[in-house]
């Protein structure tokens, strides 16, 4: 199993991708990197910090991800909706019913999915430039 604990409380930074804060696309690039996936970095703000346009994020699945119905580990990304209008947070599934994410008013934690079950809109697994 993959080691964690070295993240868990960094702080969130809009556009971080670590090592002394994160945004919640900078962390799933680290955590991906763990697991010895690469996934690309992205200028597009997923998080809450920043309004991404609907488009924007569906055009990064789609060239990027593809979505599964089970889960792996690491389960692609998790995009999350705490606005009802788009999605704007991410995290990454890491096993035994539990993420791992950050957000703009919470460090970095593993939270289990049940506890956010009503907030998660799709599950994605990395197929690479599919384009």
């Amino acid at each position: 199993m993959i080691d964690f604990s070295d993240l868990i409380g960094k702080p969130f930074c809009e556009d971080g991708y670590g090592p002394n804060g994160y945004s919640c696309y900078g962390l799933a690039v680290e955590v991906f990197r763990r697991y010895g996936i690469d996934i690309p970095r992205t200028n597009i703000a997923v998080c809450a910090c920043k309004q991404a346009s609907q488009k924007e994020i569906n055009n990064h699945l789609e060239k990027y991800w593809e979505p599964v119905s089970s889960l792996e580990t690491p389960t692609g990304l998790i995009i999350q909706s705490t606005h009802p209008e788009f999605a704007d947070h991410i995290g990454v599934y890491i096993g035994n019913r539990r993420f791992i994410h950050v957000t703009q008013n919470r460090n970095v934690v593993i939270d289990r999915l049940s506890d956010w079950k009503s907030k998660i809109i799709g599950y994605y697994r990395y197929a690479g430039n599919t384009h």
